[in-house]
């Protein structure tokens, strides 16, 4: 059972209730992210996304942790470029203290300087981790590339520069101006009392409507075709890859289509990439392609790693298959198996209330809306053979693709390889 409240302070409230379970899911998610920072607090979105744990005027960080801990309960936050969740799943008898911790982390959090200072050094670590991961860094080095100069071409984390000059009055301007009523939405999912519903609407009722100027202005980001970046460790044995091509965002209508299309090029274990290039070729383990999308653009990324006697034949495998679903297109048997298969990820994603607690905000943070699932299904079962025809053919070309390319010393002479494939 699907219900949305909207308060009076425009705050919503979408739940979705399921019997005969054990627990509950309460997510608060902000319409706000990397997107929305500027110059002077690049990185605050997801520094403050850490700074509310770290104490209130109620509970110190310690508390917070153990309180959820002592309830046998799970509480959790990530920063995305255009929203800002915090989420918990408890047993139903304890939801309710779940939810005070996340009204008190959300409305009490103390921006303690000493606490301030010491995340800095936590964030940074992390910062070291994705560095450190090549996957993880030849993918980030694919985005900034690929939207150079918009704020999608932003870290999420941050950079060290420009972290050490983060404060107190920086994160609460950036709290201030985006953490008000008409820019958050509570879910709540799986089994709970009515009475949940009525204290979520008791506390947040609390939060003033604030008639200032617009929050999230409407950003038209512009990709850019940057052909080809390379990067040379001496530390490392394989060549890493990160190739694709601008996607298309949530509200584009055909972003579904690029769905199944994903799905069919490296989405699957029976895709076109991972059966001709790990295994039939033998020439990759880890090769895959997937979509990130955002409001009005995205990213189709395939990304893997070769040895480097291999890497050259597995660069012309990438450009053969994209080549080939270019000129032949897909076949109907492919298709009609790609929109069975995506059709049951959807069914089976809706067996977790956790996951529907996550698609309800986020398709509520996209559309305004959450049309429930079997308008998910339908909108997968009503593309057409042709309709995927005329997308591949306007939209699946090698001359669109771009690369970011991670390998030991000597990797760089690779460029002359794409440069011959790109054309």
């Amino acid at each position: 059972m699907y219900k949305e409240i909207e308060l009076d302070n425009k705050l919503k409230i979408l739940s979705y209730k399921i019997e005969n379970i054990f627990t509950t899911n309460i997510g608060i998610f902000v319409k706000s992210g990397t997107k929305n920072e500027i110059d002077k607090n690049y990185g605050c979105a997801h520094f403050l996304e850490h700074m509310l744990f770290k104490g209130t005027k109620k509970r110190s960080a310690k508390e917070i942790a153990q309180e959820i801990d002592g309830i046998g309960g799970i509480i959790n936050a990530y920063t995305t470029y255009e929203f800002t969740a915090f989420y918990t799943k408890t047993l139903k008898e304890e939801a309710e203290t779940a939810l005070d911790v996340l009204f008190d982390m959300i409305t009490n959090s103390n921006f303690d300087e000493l606490e301030i200072e010491k995340e800095k050094k936590v964030i940074l670590e992390e910062i070291n981790m994705y560095e450190d991961d090549s996957d993880s860094f030849i993918q980030e080095e694919f985005s900034k590339n690929l939207f150079k100069n918009t704020k999608l071409g932003y870290s999420i984390l941050g950079n060290k520069k420009l972290l050490a000059k983060i404060n107190k009055e920086i994160l609460l301007e950036y709290f201030i101006k985006h953490y008000r009523p008409e820019n958050i939405i509570i879910t709540v999912t799986g089994n709970y009392d009515e009475s949940l519903i009525c204290l979520i609407e008791k506390l947040f009722s609390k939060l003033i409507y604030y008639k200032g100027d617009t929050i999230n202005p409407n950003i038209l980001e512009k990709s850019n075709n940057f052909g080809i970046k390379v990067f040379e460790k001496s530390n490392i044995n394989q060549i890493y890859f990160a190739i694709g091509m601008e996607g298309l965002g949530k509200k584009n209508p055909n972003y579904n289509i690029l769905v199944l299309l994903n799905n069919i090029l490296g989405g699957s274990s029976s895709s076109h990439l991972f059966q001709e290039l790990r295994e039939k070729r033998s020439l990759c383990y880890d090769i895959s392609s997937c979509i990130t999308a955002y409001q009005n653009t995205g990213e189709l990324l395939i990304s893997g790693g070769a040895n480097v006697e291999n890497f050259e034949l597995a660069l012309d495998g990438v450009f053969e298959i994209v080549n080939n679903i270019f000129e032949f297109g897909i076949d109907v048997e492919e298709f009609n198996r790609t929109k069975k298969q995506i059709k049951s990820q959807i069914l089976m994603a809706f067996e977790n209330p956790q996951n529907i607690m996550f698609k309800m905000a986020i398709d509520y943070i996209y559309n305004n809306s959450f049309k429930g699932i079997e308008s998910m299904v339908s909108s997968i079962e009503n593309i057409t053979y042709k309709e995927i025809s005329i997308f591949i053919k306007r939209y699946f070309k090698k001359e669109n693709l771009n690369a970011c390319i991670l390998g030991p010393k000597g990797t760089k002479k690779i460029a002359v390889k794409w440069e011959e494939l790109h054309g």
